[in-house]
């Protein structure tokens, strides 16, 4: 089992059926998703990439776009340090909902969280969203940027790494400050299985729970 520097929990989010799953699933396995049923929920993935000899551990979290998922969704954001808000290329209604999640996660994550603008499905030809659209809502709000096919795989392995070197840019200039801030970001744990590492955001409530119960006691 490789020792990773960092681990880093991003979510996808987005409205149903702009490729979120889809996404995750040629990221994660290098090829894309043959069923196309919208997530209910929320689904995970963890993979392991590279940068500058170091290992970045990425847990990945693809969310439901559906309106009846919001509030589980929700409980997610404040755990995750970086926030893929995807939108399809060929949908302008799709596009138009990015300010609506936009709002969501500024109202429910933590304030070091960084965010990358998505736009899926550049492979197809019925393109509603210009690129200068998408880059421009990107630039006006401080967000990355990224054309991807999670069909094709075109720029999806890139895209990951380009948050997760943002991510990490931060943490060297001192933007995140780990001495204060560890929400969405575990350092160099090493020597369990992944599924042993990764802590949900279920177990980090029951041990604040605890945490609390103890301190009220004493």
């Amino acid at each position: 089992m490789s020792k990773y520097k960092y681990l880093f929990k991003l979510i996808i989010i987005g409205d149903s059926y702009v490729g979120k799953s889809c996404l995750l699933q040629l990221f994660l396995h290098d090829q894309p998703r043959q069923e196309h049923e919208a997530t209910v929920g929320i689904e995970f993935g963890i993979k392991d990439i590279n940068i500058s000899g170091s290992i970045i551990r990425l847990s990945l979290w693809d969310t439901a776009g559906q309106e009846t998922f919001r509030s589980l969704i929700r409980a997610y954001y404040r755990s995750a340090i970086g926030v893929l808000l995807c939108y399809d290329c060929c949908s302008m209604q799709s596009f138009n909902g990015v300010e609506q999640w936009v709002q969501e996660v500024n109202n429910n994550s933590n304030e070091n969280v960084v965010i990358a603008l998505v736009c899926n499905k550049i492979d197809l030809q019925e393109r509603q969203v210009s690129s200068i659209q998408g880059r421009q809502y990107a630039v006006d709000h401080g967000f990355l940027y990224a054309e991807v096919s999670a069909l094709k795989g075109l720029g999806v392995q890139q895209l990951f790494r380009d948050i997760a070197l943002e991510i990490i840019k931060r943490i060297n200039t001192s933007m995140i400050d780990l001495g204060k801030h560890q929400q969405g970001i575990v350092i160099g744990q090493s020597n369990l299985s992944p599924s042993k590492q990764i802590i949900t955001l279920e177990q980090e409530e029951t041990q604040q729970q605890k945490n609390k119960k103890k301190k009220s006691c004493c």
